[in-house]
């Protein structure tokens, strides 16, 4: 068994424990619940971000911490707003939730522009500034010349920033729950139309191993 189908039969096994005793569970085919499979993890993949805001604003950590609660929020929010599938799947639309709200539209600009220029890809970018330069010894030493590095990077996101984002994660949330309760009732309906009764008695995975 590879590891997809491994993790997948964890998850109905999931499913049996929880609604099992009381319910018949019918495991929907994927090309259906695409859609709102994908709402429901950016969902979740924002509320665990909203943690992330609330120990950076709250938190008192080292470097190592700061730096790795911001990069884990820059990526997960990137991540609802990119594709890097074969097939169209969905993600949001920018231009389409922001419309009539410019403040959201500039912090979201500025948190996907850390996430293409700063963190996904090596890019010039004010968050990492890096020099080399020439060293020559002072003096008659035998001492070759040499070069040097040195960057200066962000480690984490001013204490502003993290409440403009927390506000912006939050109203992302409350739009998706939208965007699941729609592709939820349509894929309820799709699931009746496209399939008989006796095919839907197919996909039974209350027994399932």
């Amino acid at each position: 068994m590879d590891k997809t189908t491994e993790r997948l039969t964890h998850l109905i096994k999931q499913a049996q424990k929880k609604y099992g005793e009381d319910y018949y569970i019918f495991a929907i085919p994927k090309f259906l619940g695409k859609y709102f499979i994908a709402y429901c993890s950016m969902s979740k993949d924002l509320k665990l971000l909203l943690e992330y805001l609330n120990e950076l604003i709250n938190g008192n950590y080292s470097q190592i911490i700061k730096s790795s609660l911001t990069y884990a929020t820059i990526a997960l929010y990137g991540k609802c707003f990119t594709d890097a599938s074969k097939h169209k799947n969905a993600k949001l639309e920018a231009n389409e939730l922001f419309k009539t709200n410019d403040k959201f539209m500039n912090t979201h600009k500025y948190l996907m522009k850390m996430r293409h220029e700063f963190l996904a890809h090596r890019g010039e970018t004010e968050h990492e500034v890096a020099i080399s330069y020439l060293i020559i010894p002072k003096g008659n030493n035998n001492e070759e010349s040499q070069v040097r590095f040195s960057r200066l990077k962000q480690i984490d996101l001013s204490g502003d920033n993290l409440i403009e984002i927390q506000q912006l994660v939050q109203f992302l949330i409350e739009e998706l729950e939208m965007k699941i309760k729609k592709s939820g009732e349509k894929l309820h309906s799709g699931l009746l139309k496209l399939y008989t009764p006796e095919q839907i008695i197919n996909f039974l995975a209350n027994n399932a191993k």
